[in-house]
């Protein structure tokens, strides 16, 4: 089931995220990723704790007056890190040969649609609130170094989103 939202209005795009599991052709998708031939991001669903992150770094994305990386696409990973090193952010947030799970996002325009992106995986899709069960809380609060004082302070989606909407001025 995709999860689909609008990101800010005046740029007239929209968010679509489904999550799957069981992937066959990761190796595969990842070509065409870095060739160009797949319009979207996917990325390691252990990184990420609600969608929400997902659209604060893609409304950044879209947003932006110049973007950073080569893609918009690339640009929602380099977003989603609380590093200013672009390759770092996508290594780490971004797929690898061998993941099986994934969290693929595509952009699109009102009233278009970019169903090659995700007719072209081969696994089982997920509904979109089980990503929080798939989250590595360790790991995510080791990225975007969060202390145990500020974890039982506040709720942990809320340090992370705060770091990626703040990530310039940080």
């Amino acid at each position: 089931m995709s999860y689909i939202v609008d990101l800010d209005n005046e740029t007239n795009t929209a968010i679509r995220v489904q999550l799957y599991e069981d992937v066959k052709n990761t190796e595969m998708l990842k070509t065409q990723l870095l060739s160009g031939k797949l319009k979207c991001c996917i990325i390691k669903p252990s990184l990420i704790l609600d969608v929400l992150q997902v659209i604060v770094a893609a409304n950044k994305a879209v947003t932006a007056r110049k973007i950073t990386t080569k893609s918009i696409y690339t640009e929602i990973l380099f977003n989603l890190s609380p590093s200013n090193n672009i390759t770092q952010s996508l290594q780490r947030f971004g797929i690898g040969d061998n993941d099986t799970t994934l969290l693929v996002v595509s952009l699109v325009k009102k009233d278009d649609s970019n169903d090659n992106v995700f007719t072209s995986v081969v696994g089982h899709e997920l509904d979109i609130s089980e990503l929080g069960c798939l989250a590595d809380l360790h790991a995510l609060k080791r990225i975007y170094k969060i202390s145990e004082k500020e974890s039982h302070s506040l709720e942990l989606l809320d340090s992370i989103v705060s770091r990626i909407a703040c990530k310039e001025i940080l």
